[in-house]
């Protein structure tokens, strides 16, 4: 099984409670944040993320960080969504900075920046991480641009109907909790993935990584 490499893109989608945050989580730690800076943007305030050792809080307004490591930035859905593109449009000119984005339903599917991060940021080194509990009302250039599908269970008709365009064999309606199809685009292979491992072991991994940095420095 193929894993993103750190210009690739990773979708994953799932239903409230499926399991796709600490998926998504699982995915970012093996990320290399430990020599480029990555930055999770967090509309919801998601309890799993706040959890993460060693995040660095930025702003909008802030400059891209140059320096590696996790770094989070908190939108207000709506009033900063002029911010939010002119943010993501700092990461596009800047390259080599990781995205995740913990809902794409919120960025809107007409936010320009992050289309052109989707399209080009491979050349850019700009690797992304995108969530969505509702992938019929996101933009298809996530998973038009992305090498690799993950979808945990999903329920209703047009979120069902959306993932299997894009997953071929995926039975996404009929699912346990927990578990995913992973699909590699790049080797048209589908893989069937039981439960990640557990927040608090995750948790460790970002501890331990950056404990290993600490002494490398």
């Amino acid at each position: 099984m193929r894993f993103p490499d750190n210009t690739q893109r990773h979708a994953i989608v799932g239903r409230t409670g499926s399991g796709k945050t600490q998926a998504a989580l699982w995915a970012l730690q093996k990320r290399d944040y430990d020599k480029h800076p990555w930055i999770i943007i967090d509309y919801k305030g998601d309890p799993s993320i706040r959890k993460v050792p060693g995040l660095i809080e930025i702003g909008l307004n802030d400059r891209i960080p140059k320096q590696a490591g996790l770094y989070v930035v908190r939108p207000f859905p709506e009033s900063d969504d002029e911010a939010t593109h002119e943010f993501m449009m700092r990461i596009w000119e800047r390259g080599r900075t990781g995205i995740y984005l913990d809902e794409g339903y919120m960025i809107g599917r007409f936010n320009t920046a992050y289309r052109a991060i989707l399209t080009q940021g491979r050349s850019k080194h700009i690797p992304v991480i995108t969530l969505s509990q509702a992938p019929a009302w996101v933009s298809p250039f996530i998973f038009r641009e992305s090498e690799f599908i993950q979808s945990f269970h999903l329920q209703t008709p047009a979120d069902v109907k959306r993932i299997n365009e894009f997953i071929p064999g995926a039975d996404v309606a009929h699912m346990e909790k927990y578990h995913s199809y992973y699909w590699n685009v790049l080797d048209f292979e589908l893989t069937f993935l039981k439960p990640v491992p557990k927040l608090d072991e995750i948790l460790d991994r970002f501890d331990n990584k950056r404990a290993v940095r600490r002494w490398a420095m």
